[in-house]
């Protein structure tokens, strides 16, 4: 004989365990995105259109000199090649004075 706890149960189970998934997305994963997010914004390196276009030895250095600045000369690095671009000389000679 088919009991109605034989199709309520595992239906009850998936949708227990879906609502807890999603609290989970909502209440940890969604907050901690948003705040990575925020973080990368506030570096300003997204107002830099041009940093793909540079050669690809400028495009090191300025990787290497943010890989050991905290943010704040990160985004001084930042204001620097947005002020001088296109100019990759000036580009480097910023990267070279804000690289640790």
């Amino acid at each position: 004989m088919i009991g109605a706890g034989t199709i309520i149960n595992p239906i009850i189970k998936v949708v227990t365990t879906v609502a807890i998934l999603a609290a989970v997305y909502f209440l940890l994963v969604k907050p901690v995105l948003d705040t990575t997010n925020d973080a990368f914004e506030s570096v300003g390196l997204d107002g830099i259109p041009s940093l793909e276009t540079l050669p690809t030895d400028i495009q090191d250095q300025i990787d290497s000199a943010l890989d050991g600045t905290d943010s704040a000369d990160a985004r001084r690095l930042a204001d620097c090649i947005a002020r001088v671009e296109p100019d990759t000389d000036k580009i480097q000679r910023c990267v070279e004075r804000f690289s640790p």
